[in-house]
């Protein structure tokens, strides 16, 4: 994902500064461990500081609440919003597919940007959108939740899964990396061949290339 946000980000004409392999410190406040948490915020705050950036942007959405209390009085945005705001520079290639939208609850309710993901795919050609009536509710990752308390994690999972539209789409797209990997253990629990990857690689691939149509 990080990949293709620099592909998109390059695309519409913005320059980038990557933070390097940080940990925003999510998982240790949800665990308890704050002096964890604490490190890992400064961390993040120390090297933001270094790029004399303008913003930080995250392709996770996961991680924004988290990146916000680290970084109090900076502009944190998703970058899928990011990307909507400044869309009109993007052209993407026909898709004649169709995909099924998992809205995490993180980027409904932290990043606000749910809507900003359905317009950017919007914008590809022939592609053909459902989005999961389960926006705004756990699928069971949801940081630790899914090692603390596994059986009620699959219970959540299973409600997800279970609203996939019939016949079965050619994709499945989830923008938070802890959903990602719950949603595909328990499509491979069921036996279900369904590819699942986060909106903003497809949206990479299927970028039109302007030297080439």
């Amino acid at each position: 994902a990080q990949d293709a946000a620099l592909r998109l980000l390059a695309a519409a004409g913005f320059e980038v500064a990557l933070l390097g392999d940080l940990c925003c410190g999510a998982l240790a406040a949800h665990t308890g461990d704050a002096r964890r948490a604490q490190v890992l915020a400064l961390r993040v705050r120390e090297a933001f500081g270094r790029e004399r950036a303008q913003l930080l942007l995250g392709a996770t959405p996961g991680c924004l609440g988290t990146l916000r209390a680290a970084l109090p009085g900076t502009r944190v945005e998703d970058v899928s919003a990011f990307l909507d705001a400044h869309a009109d520079a993007l052209r993407f290639r026909r898709l004649p597919m169709q995909v099924a939208l998992h809205l995490p609850c993180t980027q409904v309710n932290v990043a606000r940007a749910g809507d900003a993901v359905q317009r950017m795919l919007a914008r590809v050609p022939g592609l053909r959108v459902t989005t999961l009536p389960t926006q705004a509710q756990c699928c069971g990752a949801a940081g630790s939740h899914i090692l603390e308390f596994p059986q009620r994690a699959a219970a959540y999972r299973e409600k997800v899964l279970a609203s996939l539209p019939q016949p079965a789409p050619d994709l499945l797209l989830t923008s938070n990396i802890g959903c990602r990997l719950h949603l595909a253990a328990g499509l491979h629990q069921r036996g279900t061949k369904l590819r699942i990857e986060h909106p903003l690689v497809l949206l990479a691939r299927q970028l039109q290339d302007d030297a080439h149509g």
